[in-house]
């Protein structure tokens, strides 16, 4: 009878064991809860894009589990910050919400892709705007237009420049191209998906090179799992061709994307 409750007790632990492994193994990756396709979307319950891709792929390849959790952009940022209950946040950058993030020790990945983000504007407005002319932006909820100039910043700040901010990609560029507002904020790639292949309406949307742009890096970033985020690296050195691939498949090789 002791031989038998001994065997019971140690397939207990060890079936505790095996779960306790694979839930070691499962995290939640927390993403924006928007349509910002081809580089990354949640729609309709469901992430896609090249990020997800990306992330799958090296899932697979650790052995790890990911659970992907959206939620508006600024919100994201909050509970990643302060909620245990996001492992990582994807994409993420140094320099967004900086003021937020002071105090807090967050890991970033190496880059996994670098995308340009700044104003287009309606093709009869190209090259006519300027950091002194420009008095109306419009961008998704959450998103910050900040590779301006400290006057240019100060401006957005004290309300000389207006920012309008919607929940809808679809919204921010039906907005702009109504030609009430002076440009978009967003990034030439996503804009340029939209316009051909949802609104097919390509080119009513011109990225403006004179207006302020910045060339921003999307990574992978942790509090706490900082060896998952080593992984990752490793993972990206070593699987460059595989990178590649998912690149060319979502149209973001490095000349489209520049």
């Amino acid at each position: 009878m002791k031989k038998m409750k001994l065997a019971s007790v140690l397939v207990a632990f060890l079936c505790m064991a095996r779960m306790d492994a694979a839930t070691a193994n499962s995290f939640v990756v927390g993403v924006e809860e928007i349509d910002y396709y081809p580089l990354h979307s949640y729609a309709n319950g469901k992430f896609s894009g090249y990020g997800r891709d990306l992330l799958d792929a090296f899932a697979k390849q650790s052995g790890h589990s990911f659970i992907y959790t959206a939620l508006p952009v600024s919100r994201l940022f909050h509970t990643f910050l302060n909620d245990n209950s996001i492992d990582f946040k994807y994409p993420d950058n140094p320099s967004w919400q900086a003021d937020l993030k002071k105090g807090k020790a967050v890991l970033y990945s190496n880059p996994v892709i670098n995308v340009m983000e700044g104003l287009l504007v309606k093709p009869e407005k190209i090259d006519q705007l300027s950091e002194t002319s420009i008095k109306s932006i419009v961008t998704m909820r959450g998103f910050t237009p900040w590779p301006f100039e400290q006057a240019m910043r100060q401006k957005v700040n004290d309300g000389t420049i207006r920012v309008y901010q919607e929940d809808s990609f679809r919204k921010v560029i039906t907005l702009g191209m109504t030609g009430h507002y002076d440009a978009v904020y967003a990034s030439p790639i996503v804009i340029n998906y939209y316009l051909d292949e949802v609104l097919h309406k390509p080119g009513a949307l011109v990225f403006d090179r004179r207006l302020p742009f910045e060339s921003n890096d999307f990574s992978l970033s942790s509090i706490r799992q900082t060896d998952v985020i080593k992984q990752f690296n490793e993972f990206l050195e070593k699987n460059q061709p595989l990178i590649m691939e998912l690149k060319r498949k979502y149209r973001l090789t490095d000349k489209s994307v520049q």
